[in-house]
């Protein structure tokens, strides 16, 4: 059968939740997830790259990344309408649009619905996703340095051995919010993970009451918060937890992470 091009799908205000990999993102989605009719792809990484759209280069990651193949099959999104969508549309704003589209189709979702995305890394894009979405609401979701940089270099999701590697993943991620969002504040908002695990229900009714999308009440308990397992302690060495906590100092402090206090504190313990 013969591939249709989807519709480019209706965006009255999408959320976009960024920020660094490891940094909760997963978890909140699939909590926003309960909400019926707002739905949300798995990371699509459309507006990630800084090459501009339809040129060679940018076309390569969605063509070609394993990953993001994976995501679409996961998505139900079939390559031939994938390539429908990508060879026909013209931005990366359509591009977005017309597989949430396709998205919604695959999974049975009729309009009208809600939707979101959740990919990180977009945060490279912030600038771009204000132009090509001017009703957006975007999300900077941000947490301990210590526990991401530890998550990164144990690697059993994504994997940064180069410890200055993985600290570049959240400082350059918080400099560029810090530096963008402010531009368009009552469309940003930053929300500590923490914040969220402390208090789930609250913090999610806000975020969707930023991102204003309704919601009944009662869709999320204090139960469904997980720990914070501050896996840092046992994965970084006191040097590189050292190390952490110097380079990302000057930004955390602002956000309520005393990183040298942590530290010293483990040490004492240990």
């Amino acid at each position: 059968m013969t591939a249709k091009l989807p519709p480019p799908a209706a965006d009255k205000a999408p959320l976009f939740i960024v920020g660094s990999m490891r940094s909760g993102t997963t978890w909140l989605r699939d909590m926003l997830r309960r909400v019926p009719n707002l739905i949300c792809p798995e990371e699509t990484h459309f507006m990630r790259w800084a090459e501009p759209f339809r040129t060679p280069s940018g076309m390569t990651q969605h063509r070609n990344n394993a990953l993001l193949r994976k995501h679409r099959e996961m998505d139900g999104v079939d390559e031939e309408v994938f390539d429908l969508i990508l060879g026909r549309s013209q931005s990366k704003g359509e591009l977005q649009r017309r597989y949430i589209s396709a998205f919604a189709a695959a999974k049975g979702v009729e309009a009208p619905f809600r939707w979101f995305d959740k990919t990180p890394q977009n945060i490279y894009g912030l600038p771009l996703i204000m132009a090509e979405f001017p009703r957006a609401r975007i999300l900077h979701l941000v947490r301990n340095p210590l526990n991401v940089v530890a998550s990164l270099q144990l690697g059993r999701q994504v994997s940064i051995p180069d410890l200055q590697g993985a600290i570049n993943c959240w400082t350059e991620a918080v400099e560029i919010w810090d530096a963008v969002a402010g531009v368009a504040s009552g469309r940003t908002r930053e929300i500590r993970y923490e914040d969220i695990l402390a208090d789930a229900p609250g913090c999610i009714a806000a975020i969707l009451e930023f991102a204003q999308v309704d919601h009944a009440p009662g869709l999320w308990t204090p139960k469904d918060a997980q720990p914070e397992k501050n896996q840092w302690r046992k994965v970084l060495s006191h040097e590189a937890a050292l190390r952490v906590a110097r380079r990302c100092d000057r930004l955390a402090t602002p956000r309520g992470y005393d990183l040298m206090a942590q530290v010293k504190q483990c040490e004492t313990a240990g």
